[in-house]
Formats: structure tokens, sequence, C-alpha cells
């Protein structure tokens, strides 16, 4: 009687560990986006997407792409060539510029 009590208490145990109130991880049931941290002053700025407008077909060069974040406000950018597996993570301090086969830019969007 007792092995068996010790033998369901270590099958049970590990397995609350693992659980949490929230559901399942994978289960897609919450629509609500991760929330963003606020902007705090003094933080990096956030970049401007008014100022990405204009930019399809443009070499994306260092130069050009430094022009891109300076005008943008962004503090860093990204440049996605076709195939290229990128994060999906949103930043709102990154700009990032997607180019064709060309290193041609095809779109530039904030995060």
């Amino acid at each position: 009687m007792r092995s068996s009590l010790w033998l369901m208490l270590g099958c049970t145990l590990p397995l609350a560990a693992c659980s949490h109130a929230g559901g399942s991880a994978g289960s897609g049931s919450s629509s609500d986006p991760a929330p963003r941290p606020p902007h705090v002053a003094g933080s990096p700025q956030r970049c401007n997407p008014e100022k990405l407008e204009g930019l399809a077909g443009r070499a994306a060069d260092e130069a050009t792409v430094k022009q891109v974040v300076q005008a943008s406000g962004a503090r860093t950018a990204r440049v996605v060539k076709p195939g290229m597996a990128v994060t999906m993570d949103f930043r709102e301090d990154r700009v990032t510029i997607e180019v064709d086969a060309q290193n041609r830019i095809v779109r530039a969007n904030c995060g």
C-alpha cells in the first residue's frame, strides 16, 4: 500500500509542476495579443511608418538603409532577402526592409 502511494505521487507531481492555470500554450484559444511594454521617456524611439512610404524600387545599399533608419526614427534595421527566415517578434524600434533578388526594396515596415 505504501509503495503504491509513493508511485502515484512520483507520477503525478511532475505533471502538476508542468501545468499552469492559463491553459495549454499551443491551444490558440486566447485572441489577446501579447501586451506591449509602455513607451518610457529616454527609451529607444518608435519607428514612424509614415516615413517609409516611397521606398519601393530603391537599391537597399548600406547608405540607403542608414538613411531609412534615421528618417523613420528607428534604432535598428533588418534587411530580409527572399526565402530568408525571420522571427515574428515585433520591435517598435526596428524597421524591416524586404528586398527582392536584385536587392531592390519591395516593402519597408516598422517592427
